[in-house]
C-alpha cells in the first residue's frame, strides 16, 4: 500500500493484488481513501497513535492493528510504514507493508491458554501433593501418638504393677524355709526382673521418652550407645541442624535410624558402624546415612525381593520417608556391608510444639 504524504488526509494511491486479497477491497475502491477506514469503527487502538507520530515525524514505524476485510471479518495487521523521499529531502508518500498475523496471533493465544491451563492443573497438582503430604505426616502424628499411650501404659500401669509384685515376691522370702521353696523363689524373681525389663525396653522401643525433652540428637546418641553397648564400634555425627525440628520429622528419622540398627545388630554382624545427620548442602534439606561393613546382602530390586520374603523393615523405612515426602535409598552388596540414605525437607518446629 502507498499513500500520498503531499495530499491531505494521506490518501491512498496505490495497492497491490496482495492487499486485494488480505482486505477483500480492489484497487478502484481504495483509492483516495485514507487506509484508516480499515479500522472501521475500531479506532480505539495504540497502534493508531504510533501511525500518527511516524506520519508527524516523518519516521518509519512498526505496530499491529485490527483491521477489518470487506466482509466484516476481522483480522489482525501487523504493519510496516516508513517514508519515501525526494531527492532533495522531502517526502513524497509512505509505503505500508502489511501482514495478516491473524493466525500467528491466534496460535499465540493458544500456547498462552494453554500455558495458564498447565500452570492451573500444576498449581492443583501441587496443593493436592501439599495436602496428601499433610494427611500422611498427620497419619503418623496419629501412629505416633497412639504409640506413646500404649508406651505410657505400659510403663506406668504394668511396668509399675509388676514393680508391686516384685516388692511382694522379695516381702515373701522370709516365709519360705524350705531350700526347694527358695529355688523355686529365686527362680521366679529372675523371671519377674526379666519381664520388667523386657516391658521398660518395649515402652522405650515403642516411643523414647527423651525425644519430646532432649530432641534428636541425645535420643540418637542414647540409642546407639545402648544397642552397641558390646559392639560394633560406632561413630555419630550430626551437624547444620536447628536444636529442635518438626515432630514428624524427628520421630521420622529416629526410627529409621531404630530400624537400620535393629537390622545390623540381627544380620549384618558388622565391626564398624556410622551414622550421619546433617542439615544437606543448604540448610534446607535434613540428610541422614546409616552405613556398615557388616554382611550386606544383594540390593538389587530389594523392594519386590522384601514384599515377596514378608520382611517389612526396609519397605517400612522406605514408606515412612515417602509419606514424609522423602527420598530413600538402599546400597547394599554381599560382604561390602550396608549404605542407607533419606533426605528429607527440613521443617524447623514450630514454636512451643516440644517440650
Amino acid at each position: 500500500m502507498i499513500v500520498d504524504a503531499v495530499q491531505p488526509d494521506t490518501p491512498i494511491v496505490f495497492v497491490n493484488p496482495s492487499f486485494e486479497k488480505m482486505t477483500g477491497y480492489a484497487l478502484q475502491e481504495v483509492l483516495g481513501r485514507n487506509c484508516r477506514f480499515l479500522q472501521g469503527e475500531d479506532r480505539d487502538q495504540p497502534g493508531r497513535a504510533v501511525i500518527r507520530a511516524a506520519l508527524r515525524d516523518g519516521a518509519a514505524c512498526e505496530c499491529v492493528l485490527r483491521n477489518y476485510r470487506k466482509s466484516g471479518a476481522m483480522f489482525w495487521n501487523k504493519l510496516y510504514f516508513f517514508p519515501i523521499r525526494r531527492a532533495g529531502g522531502d517526502i513524497s508518500h509512505f509505503v505500508g507493508v502489511q501482514h495478516d498475523v491473524t493466525l500467528e496471533r491466534e496460535l499465540l493465544a493458544d500456547l498462552e491458554r494453554t500455558a495458564s491451563e498447565r500452570a492451573r492443573l500444576i498449581g492443583e497438582l501441587e496443593l493436592q501433593r501439599r495436602q496428601l503430604e499433610q494427611l500422611s505426616r498427620d497419619l503418623l502424628t496419629v501412629q505416633e501418638n497412639e504409640r506413646k499411650a500404649l508406651a505410657r501404659e505400659l510403663h506406668d500401669e504394668l511396668g509399675q504393677r509388676m514393680t508391686v509384685l516384685n516388692l511382694l515376691l522379695h516381702r515373701t522370702l522370709p516365709h519360705l524355709e524350705a531350700e526347694e521353696g527358695r529355688a523355686l523363689w529365686t527362680k521366679a524373681e529372675q523371671e519377674l526382673g526379666g519381664l520388667i525389663e523386657l516391658v521398660r525396653g518395649m515402652s522405650a522401643s515403642l516411643r523414647p521418652p527423651g525425644l519430646d525433652f532432649f530432641g534428636l540428637e541425645p535420643t540418637i546418641r542414647q540409642l546407639l550407645a545402648r544397642q552397641f553397648e558390646g559392639g560394633p564400634a560406632w561413630i555419630f555425627e550430626y551437624a547444620g541442624l536447628p536444636q529442635r525440628l518438626a515432630p514428624a520429622v524427628e520421630i521420622g528419622v529416629f526410627r529409621i535410624v531404630q530400624e537400620s540398627v535393629t537390622n545390623i545388630v540381627r544380620h549384618a554382624d558388622a565391626r564398624h558402624v556410622v551414622v550421619e545427620i546433617n542439615g544437606g548442602a543448604d540448610g534446607s534439606e535434613l540428610e541422614l546415612v546409616v552405613r556398615d561393613d557388616g554382611a550386606g546382602f544383594d540390593a538389587a530390586n530389594w523392594r519386590e525381593r522384601a514384599a515377596r520374603a514378608g520382611r517389612t523393615g526396609l519397605a517400612g523405612m522406605g514408606e515412612r520417608i515417602q509419606l514424609l515426602g522423602g527420598q530413600f535409598q538402599v546400597d547394599s552388596t554381599p560382604g561390602q556391608g550396608t549404605r542407607i540414605a533419606a533426605t528429607l525437607r527440613l521443617q524447623p518446629a514450630p514454636p512451643g510444639q516440644h517440650g
